[in-house]
């Protein structure tokens, strides 16, 4: 009778251990994020556009999305016009609130792990600060690609964010919500920042 007892003890166990493991999936495709953590800029002549990713996570009901946190900055003519770098938020729960973190400018997803480019390719949603695409929820669309360890090609794109936002809404023309453009380069090459080390003198 014990056996018994102590068989249907582990079962229970068993199954509960394993149906925890099953609501708390994790989507991590890994594609290559690691490249991808860091500063970031562009230069030309007066203008400077940096952007900085680090490892983040969205965490959901049932399962926990790894991708990167980011934040970015422009400046013009010596003028800050945008600076959104840090802090970045060290957690994105949606379980606790379904409002994104205030600090968070960028997040980054993993790219479909069946698509097979040559070229590691990250897709992300772009929070402008200045611009507010759909009240502020942000516009997908964009696109990171690693060129290098040392350039990454950043790419906007409005045309497929509003896409992705607005195809099959019954309930909104797409002609009637206007492009509002970005306040950030839209296609550019950026250089990796290096990291100063007093050892390094």
């Amino acid at each position: 009778m014990k056996d018994k007892y102590k068989i249907c003890l582990i079962g229970c166990l068993l199954l509960i251990i394993s149906t925890h493991a099953w609501t708390q999936n994790i989507v991590d495709t890994g594609n290559d994020r690691e490249g991808f953590i860091g500063t970031w800029v562009y230069q030309s002549n007066d203008t400077i556009f940096k952007v900085v990713f680090q490892k983040g996570e969205k965490i959901f009901q049932s399962f926990i999305s790894y991708g990167l946190y980011g934040g970015y900055y422009l400046s013009v003519k010596g003028e800050v016009l945008e600076d959104y770098m840090n802090p970045l938020p060290i957690c994105w729960n949606l379980k606790i609130s379904r409002d994104k973190p205030k600090d968070l400018h960028i997040w980054v997803r993993d790219s479909d792990p069946a698509d097979k480019l040559p070229i590691p390719t990250l897709s992300f949603t772009f929070y402008d600060q200045r611009k507010k695409h759909f009240d502020g929820e942000g516009i997908s669309g964009g696109y990171i690609k690693l060129l290098s360890p040392k350039q990454i090609l950043w790419h906007l794109d409005e045309k497929a964010g509003r896409w992705w936002k607005l195809e099959g809404r019954d309930d909104i023309d797409m002609k009637d919500v206007p492009f509002l453009g970005f306040s950030v380069p839209e296609h550019v090459i950026m250089a990796k920042e290096e990291t100063f080390h007093p050892h390094d003198r």
